[in-house]
């Protein structure tokens, strides 16, 4: 049955594969950059609440956030 089904169904365009594997490897480095860029923002982030807390002489909240 399965051989039958694979005569039946048409095989798929090599360039649509082509297409569809660079639209996935696209979107995915997308998303890897996106990720990228919030771990960055979180990184300024607390490196700013660790220059507050410093400056504030509160060296124990520093140590803890970083």
């Amino acid at each position: 049955m399965e051989k039958v089904m694979n005569l039946i169904k048409p095989k798929p365009d090599p360039k649509q594969i082509l297409r569809d594997w660079q639209r996935k490897l696209r979107q995915e480095c997308r998303n890897i950059e996106r990720q990228i860029r919030d771990i960055q923002k979180e990184e300024r982030t607390v490196q700013k609440a660790i220059k507050e807390a410093a400056k504030r002489n509160d060296m124990v909240s520093a140590k803890v956030v970083s």
